[in-house]
This record gives C-alpha cells, structure tokens and sequence, in this order.
C-alpha cells in the first residue's frame, strides 16, 4: 500500500515539474488564460516578505512562487509547488549538502512525461523559508540533471497552519 502511495505520489511531483500545471488541473481545476506556462528563469528569485512566522511571496512573470529557502542550512533556490506531494532536491543542491553518494541506490520509482525516473528518499533535518521554520522533512532527490529547481511541495506545505494565495501573492503561515 505505502509503496503504492509513494508511486502515485512521485507520479505527481514528476508530472508537476515535467507537465507544469497539469497536476494542479486535476487539484485546482483549469488554470485562467493568462496563466503561462514556465520558462527558464535566470534571474534571481523573488525575496520572501516574511515576518513572525508569516511568510508572502510575490509571484515571479510567470505565475510561479520562486524564492529563497535554507535547507540544512544552506540557501538554495526553491519553487513552492502545491502539486508535489513531497520536497523535492535537485541531485546536484542534494549532494552539495552531503545527502547523496556516489554509491546510494536511487530506488524510489516515479513516473514523468518522459518515462520513468528514480529517485532517492531522504529526510532533511530543517527547512527554513523566511521566518519559518520546520524539522524533518520527508524528501525525494531525482537522479542527476532531471530537475532545474528544487521543489518545496507538500511534505513541508501541509505542516503549515495555512497557505493560501492572495492576488499574485502566495501568503504561508506556521
């Protein structure tokens, strides 16, 4: 049953980085018209607004919340996405913070746009997006050069009091 749960979620988080927006019809329904579609961005990512456990990002031309989090005390660039079930790490930000070997055994099967992929569970001690602050957090890294930015899904989301979005502007709060 779990490892089934796990497929379907890994489905999800693949399809809602390869396939953006398409997990978020099945969840959300149909985006506007104006909704585009993601680019690759290559500029730096929004600041988070934040303060006392309250957090407001802006979002980027795109309609995607893009900003800064510290995982296990390290800054990287995250994209908050309530389509992935889980956090997801690129395989390059996930070895940086010395949470993948050469050696470790990418078991975890999720399938993506382009076939299936593999990735490795992991649990990360702290992520910290602005004046937020939460301890283990269940994750997954994909294999190396499958995703362009890390992905705070979910599995950090749901222990939140509340998220919503507010205009343009996603408001989380602990």
């Amino acid at each position: 049953m779990f490892k089934g749960v796990l497929y379907l979620a890994g489905v999800f988080v693949v399809a809602g980085f390869l396939a953006p927006g398409l997990t978020a019809r099945f969840i959300d329904g149909p985006k506007p018209a104006s909704y585009a579609a993601p680019s690759v961005n290559t500029a730096k990512p929004a600041r988070a607004d934040n303060y006392g456990g309250h957090v407001r990002i802006p979002a980027d031309r795109a309609g995607h919340y893009v900003t800064e989090a510290q995982i296990n005390g390290r800054n990287f660039n995250v994209m908050v996405d309530t389509g992935a079930s889980l956090v997801i790490l690129r395989y390059e930000d996930a070895r940086a913070l010395g949470l993948v070997y050469s050696s470790d055994k990418f078991d975890v099967a999720v399938q993506t746009a382009n076939g299936t992929a593999k990735a490795l569970r992991v649990k990360l001690y702290n992520v910290r997006l602005g004046s937020i602050s939460l301890d283990d957090i269940e994750a997954l890294v994909m294999e190396e050069g499958l995703l362009n930015t890390n992905l705070l899904g979910m599995s950090f989301l749901r222990r939140l009091s509340r998220y919503e979005m507010h205009g343009d502007t996603l408001v989380l709060e602990r």
